[in-house]
């Protein structure tokens, strides 16, 4: 497996760099965490059919940034309208292309900021967010792999949706199939390790950032799922809708225990579980 990925990785990077998918609006300059390298950047994301990208990043006081609609410069970007300013966590924007038609946003004090960008209408909502107990580096993130809808290309990657209250938290439920994954944070292309989550080669409910070894989430059966990322604890969830267990391949895998809603058990007593060890899943009575 390893070494198709790699194969395949070296294939896509014949060019260097791709196109966004549609739905993210990249988020770069001094006042964001990865400054203006569009290799890192992060990206505010649409719904389908929508309009509207939202998403919440650490911000940097009195320090320019602006929206990108790809992963390079010279295409059509995404700024604050002649003359406008961020008030009362509202601020009218223009389009343009290197750095005409449009001027930078700054926000007044340093902090984690939910932005809501409206294409429609070129008006965005920037606000400091509730929370703000840690800096949040990451508007999205993205699975991609042979068990996703995209495969490995990078431009087709399915993102996880930031949750508003809780922005340390992605979520999608998606179709998977059999087949492996793992999670990026940027995706641009594949020569940045620290980009990419991979699955904790001692512990597939966790996730490390920039892991040697491309150790990757691998799925045994076709179905619906539900994703959820933790970046503060670096925790995974991995469901299946259909039975509300994670139906993921791991090697000498230690026995786990859920309750028969799904709900993962550590010191399991007496009672029927759902045990998960493995591809295996049984049902075990214990005494």
């Amino acid at each position: 497996m390893l070494h198709i990925n790699k194969l395949m990785a070296a294939s896509l990077l014949v060019s260097s760099a791709f196109v966004a998918q549609a739905g993210n609006l990249w988020v770069v300059g001094d006042g964001a965490p990865s400054g203006w390298s569009t290799d890192n950047a992060t990206a505010i994301v649409s719904r389908p059919e929508s309009q509207v990208y939202t998403g919440t990043l650490y911000l940097t006081a009195n320090k320019d940034f602006k929206f990108l609609t790809t992963t390079d410069y010279g295409n059509e970007e995404i700024g604050a309208a002649a003359g406008a300013t961020l008030t009362d966590g509202k601020i009218q924007l223009a389009k343009g292309t290197n750095d005409e038609g449009y001027g930078k946003i700054q926000v007044p004090e340093d902090g984690n900021y939910y932005m809501s960008v409206n294409l429609d209408t070129m008006e965005a909502e920037i606000v400091k967010s509730a929370y703000q107990e840690s800096e949040i580096k990451y508007c999205s993130l993205f699975m991609v792999g042979t068990a996703t809808p995209g495969n490995w290309e990078l431009n087709e990657a399915t993102p996880l949706y930031q949750e508003k209250d809780t922005p340390y938290v992605y979520k999608n439920t998606v179709t998977l199939k059999s087949g492996s994954f793992k999670i990026a944070t940027a995706i641009k292309n594949y020569d940045h390790p620290e980009n990419w989550f991979y699955k904790d080669a001692n512990d597939p409910d966790k996730m490390v950032l920039g892991q040697a070894g491309d150790v990757q989430w691998e799925i045994t059966k076709d179905s619906s799922y539900t994703v959820t990322a933790n970046t503060l604890d670096n925790s995974i969830s991995i469901k299946d809708d259909t039975s509300g267990v994670a139906d993921i391949a791991t090697d000498n895998a230690p026995a786990v225990y859920y309750t028969l809603d799904g709900v993962k058990v550590n010191n399991p007593a007496k009672g029927l579980y759902i045990v998960k060890q493995g591809s295996k899943v049984s049902k075990v009575i214990l005494k």
